[in-house]
C-alpha cells in the first residue's frame, strides 16, 4: 500500500521536472518576437552653409520593466541606408532638459560625438545587436558625413527572448533534483544504501 502511494506521489516531481525541462529547452532555443518595422527620415549631414550634423531622437522611451531581469532580451537593429545613415541606442537621460532633448521635429541640438552610445552609433554600418536591460533608453539616428539625402529608410528591430543564464542554471539544478527524487521514490536504491550504512 505504501509503495503504491509513493509511486503516485512520485508523479508530482516528474511532472514538475518535465515543466522545468520544457522551459529550459524553450529558453535555449529562444523565442522570436514578431519583427517591428518603422519608417525613419534620413537626416542630412554636410549641407552647404551648415556646419553641424544634427541628431534625431525618438519621441518616446523604450522602457524595460525591472521584472524583466529574469529574461535576456537580445535585440538586432537593422536599417536600409547604412551608406548614408547610422542608428544607435542611448540612455534616456539624454532626452532630459540640459542634455540633448528633441524638438517638435525630433531633432536635437547635439551632434553625434556629444552622446555616449549603449550600442550602434556613427561607426555602425547597417545593423547592431544589443541586450536590452531594465531601464529607459531611446533610439537616435543621424546622417554620415557628406550625406545630402532627404528621403526616409526602413528600420527593423528583431528581439529574441530567453531566460537569463542564472535562471537556466537554477532550472537545471531543480530538474535534476526533482528527477532524482522521483527516481528514488520509485526505486529507492539510494535510500536503501543509507539505511544499510546506518545499520552497520
Amino acid at each position: 500500500m505504501t509503495s503504491i502511494i509513493m509511486r503516485i506521489l512520485s508523479i508530482l516531481p516528474i511532472v514538475t521536472a518535465g515543466i522545468c525541462t520544457i522551459m529550459l529547452l524553450g529558453s535555449l532555443i529562444g523565442i522570436n518576437v514578431p519583427e517591428q518595422e518603422q519608417k525613419v527620415p534620413l537626416i542630412p549631414c554636410g549641407i552647404p552653409g551648415f556646419e553641424t550634423c544634427p541628431v534625431g531622437m525618438a519621441e518616446e522611451n523604450l522602457s524595460i520593466p525591472g521584472g524583466m531581469i529574469f529574461l535576456d532580451l537580445d535585440a538586432t537593429v537593422g536599417w536600409e541606408r547604412g551608406d548614408v545613415a547610422w542608428v544607435g541606442i542611448v540612455d534616456a537621460k539624454w532626452a532630459e532638459e540640459g542634455e540633448c532633448p528633441p524638438d517638435d521635429n525630433g531633432l536635437t541640438d547635439c551632434e553625434s560625438n556629444d552622446f555616449e552610445y549603449l550600442a550602434g552609433g556613427p561607426d555602425s554600418e547597417n545593423s547592431f545587436s544589443y541586450t536590452l536591460k531594465p531601464g529607459d533608453t531611446r533610439f537616435v539616428t543621424g546622417g554620415k558625413e557628406g550625406s545630402l539625402d532627404l528621403s526616409s529608410q526602413q528600420v527593423t528591430v528583431e528581439i529574441e527572448v530567453s531566460l537569463a543564464l542564472w535562471v537556466e542554471i537554477l532550472l537545471l539544478i531543480a530538474t535534476l533534483g526533482l528527477a532524482g527524487s522521483a527516481l528514488d521514490m520509485n526505486f529507492p536504491i539510494v535510500s536503501n544504501l543509507f539505511k544499510r550504512e546506518k545499520k552497520e
